[in-house]
This record gives C-alpha cells, structure tokens and sequence, in this order.
C-alpha cells in the first residue's frame, strides 16, 4: 500500500478535530525507517544492486558494503555521492540526508548549490566533480 501524500496529510490534519483520531487513522503513514532501510528501499524500487551503485558512486566498495549495512555512519560527501549514483531527486536526497543526519542541502551554500544543480540535471559524481573543480571549490564528493 503505498503512503498518502504528505500535502494530503496535511491538509487532513489542518482539518482535524481530534489529533488522536488522526494519528491513530494514519498511524501507518509515521513508520519510520532507517539510513539503511531507506538505500534498500531506493534499490529495489529502481530495480538496481548495491554493486551497481557503489560503481556509479566511485566510493570505496568494502566501506559502501557496511554502509548499505547500518555498520557505517557515511559522512556528508559519502550520503550524495550515493545520491547521485541512484539518481534521486532532490526531494529524496533531502530525505537521505535527513536519515544520514548530515544535514540538508541548504541554497545558500556555493558548494550544496552545485549539488542540487547535479541532481537537478542528473550529472554523475565525475560530472559533479569537474563542476566543482571549474568553480574552483576546494572539496569533491568522496
């Protein structure tokens, strides 16, 4: 079953009159999952292997193998570089993000704007990278 809209959600909880109805009415839609649960989910939907977006990422296999595990927490670089080779959309490398605890994607950076532009056009870490090195910005995606 798939989950309502969020926009859906909260239009039904601006119209509420009861929070406990609601959340016990859309008690499924507040499953929360992990760092972990959310990369496996992504690869299944895109019908994609871990092995598949580790290449695309370019990121240190054994290490990506525990991150995709829940062993290793992956630092900011790691989670986009990831994003990127699954190509998510920005809506969903926010949500990874989130997951990863690393911090959002903020338009007022120089550096997480590139970023955004890459996943907007659907550039690959080695595109995103040159971007990043033309714009002279000193870090790349891991």
């Amino acid at each position: 079953m798939k989950n309502k809209d969020r926009y859906k959600l909260i239009q039904e909880l601006k119209n509420t009159s009861c929070i406990k109805h609601f959340i016990a009415k859309n008690n499924k839609e507040f499953k929360k999952e992990n760092f972990s649960e959310y990369l496996d989910r992504i690869l299944k939907e895109k019908n994609l292997t871990k092995a598949h977006a580790i290449r695309k990422s370019g990121l240190e296999q054994s290490y990506t193998y525990h991150i995709f595990s829940g062993d290793r927490n992956p630092s900011r670089k790691k989670v986009l570089a990831l994003a990127i080779a699954l190509e998510l959309d920005i809506a969903k490398t926010q949500y990874l993000l989130k997951l990863a605890n690393v911090g959002e994607l903020y338009i007022r950076s120089q550096w997480d704007c590139v970023i955004l532009h890459a996943l907007n056009k659907n550039l690959n870490v080695i595109e995103t990278n040159q971007l990043l090195e033309e714009l002279e910005e000193t870090e790349f995606l891991e």
